[in-house]
C-alpha cells in the first residue's frame, strides 16, 4: 500500500516539476548540450504502472521541445518493453480498461504527440506475446519489433545514449 501511494504520488507531482523546470527563467543546459549538433537518446519503456508511464512520456515530450531551445536536434527513440505494452493497445485487458480508461486515452494522445513531434517508437513482439496484447492492436505509431533487447543495443551501438524508464 505505502509503494502504491508513492507511485500515485510521483504520478501526479512529476509532470508538474518537468513543467515548472522547463518553463523557468533563467534554466538552461549549456554545459551539458555544448558543441552537441543532434541529440540521439533510446528510452527503454518498462513501466509497469500506466500513470506513471503517462507522466514520463509527457516528459518525453517536453525534453524533445526542451533540447530544441537549447539549439540540439532530437533525435529520440523509444522501445516499449515488459508490463509497459498492456498500456499501448486499441484492445487492453478488461481489468486494465476498467481500472485504466482516462489514463490509457490520455497515453494514446501522448503517443501521438510523440509520433508529431517525430519521435520513433518501437514495441517488443516478445513482450506483446507474453502479455497477450495482439501486434496488430498496438497504437498506430508504435512499430513492433522482434526484440525489444535487440531494439535497445542496436541503437547503442549506433550512438543512441540509454535512458532506462523502469
Amino acid at each position: 500500500m505505502r509503494n502504491r501511494m508513492l507511485i500515485l504520488l510521483l504520478a501526479f507531482l512529476l509532470p508538474l516539476g518537468l513543467g515548472s523546470t522547463a518553463t523557468a527563467e533563467g534554466l538552461d543546459n549549456r554545459e551539458a548540450t555544448e558543441g552537441i549538433e543532434t541529440m540521439r537518446a533510446v528510452y527503454d519503456m518498462r513501466k509497469s504502472n500506466p500513470n506513471v508511464m503517462l507522466a514520463y512520456l509527457r516528459g518525453i515530450a517536453s525534453n524533445h521541445e526542451n533540447l530544441i531551445k537549447e539549439g540540439v536536434e532530437p533525435d529520440l527513440r523509444m522501445v516499449f518493453i515488459a508490463e509497459a505494452v498492456k498500456f499501448i493497445t486499441t484492445d487492453p485487458e478488461p481489468e486494465v480498461a476498467i481500472d485504466h480508461g482516462d489514463t490509457l486515452e490520455e497515453i494514446a494522445k501522448a503517443i501521438d504527440r510523440l509520433d508529431e513531434l517525430g519521435v520513433r517508437m518501437e514495441v517488443c513482439s516478445a513482450a506483446t506475446r507474453a502479455y497477450g496484447v495482439d501486434n496488430d492492436t498496438v497504437l498506430d505509431p508504435i512499430q513492433p519489433v522482434r526484440s525489444g533487447f535487440i531494439a535497445v543495443m542496436g541503437y547503442q551501438n549506433q550512438g543512441y545514449a540509454l535512458v532506462p524508464v523502469y
